[in-house]
């Protein structure tokens, strides 16, 4: 049998662990809204795409001319046009939970962000023809911090090989159709 004295306690010990729950939850929010401000969404238009990682970066990586991680490819192509390489682009980003920034025929600005802490990255896309096919260079990115934790690179992998995996109408390369 519970003494008035023992109720009390347990009273006592409820409402100072909701208050610590009730403190951790500000905080939270207060460190994730803090993220949030610190790296606002500014969108990187088609022209400003990326020409290289910085040096030695351990929270960036580029399939490009000028390749970073991403296991070193220089460049994607397709026997393709632009339009249907983007909409299997497009299914990936929202396959893993991207949010689309911005959109133009030839470029993709997405971000994903990091499921606890919602760190932002910034993940570009960029196409162009050459010799009739599709050309792309991807481009993923923290904005925050000095380390992804591998997480941009296993991005940019995962990218590739639903790509390189997906079956893409064969066309010449066009800009649209």
């Amino acid at each position: 049998m519970f003494t008035r004295v023992d109720l009390l306690e347990k009273n006592v010990y409820k409402n100072n662990l909701l208050q610590i729950l009730l403190a951790l939850l500000v905080v939270y929010i207060f460190i994730v809204s803090s993220i949030q401000i610190i790296a606002p969404n500014e969108v990187i238009k088609p022209e400003d795409f990326p020409n290289s990682c910085p040096d030695e970066s351990k929270n960036c990586t580029m399939i490009g001319p000028i390749p970073h991680r991403g296991n070193n490819i220089s460049e994607i192509r397709f026997e393709s046009n632009i339009s249907n390489v983007m909409v299997e682009v497009d299914k990936w980003i929202k396959i893993n939970s991207g949010e689309i920034l911005q959109e133009w025929p030839n470029h993709t600005h997405a971000v994903f962000k990091t499921k606890f802490w919602k760190f932002p990255d910034d993940f570009l896309v960029n196409l162009h023809c050459e010799d009739e096919e599709v050309v792309m260079y991807v481009y993923s990115k923290s904005r925050l911090g000095i380390s992804d934790l591998g997480v941009n690179d296993d991005r940019v992998v995962s990218f590739t090989n639903f790509m390189l995996e997906t079956e893409i109408s064969t066309s010449k390369c066009t800009y649209a159709e």
